[in-house]
């Protein structure tokens, strides 16, 4: 094979690879971004209060909010 066919080749699956890892990082609800923040900003303050159970509470709220976004972009796109 040419060089210039590998180098054509890399650059097409570089410019997939970003234009995925964009388009995963907006699918982010805000609703998850605010839940995320709040539990880090709470593990930073009173780390010995934040719990396992505080934590798990706060990983499901983002999960659901990010489920709740994902179903609203593909019922918008649809």
């Amino acid at each position: 094979m040419e060089p210039e066919l590998l180098y054509g080749v890399g650059a097409l699956l570089l410019l997939i690879a970003l234009i995925w890892g964009v388009s995963r990082g907006r699918l982010k609800s805000r609703t998850a971004e605010a839940v995320s923040e709040e539990g880090t900003r709470e593990i930073y303050q009173e780390p010995e209060r934040f719990d396992d159970e505080r934590r798990e509470e706060l990983k499901r709220a983002a999960e659901s909010a990010e489920a709740a976004a994902e179903k609203r972009d593909k019922t918008d796109g649809a």
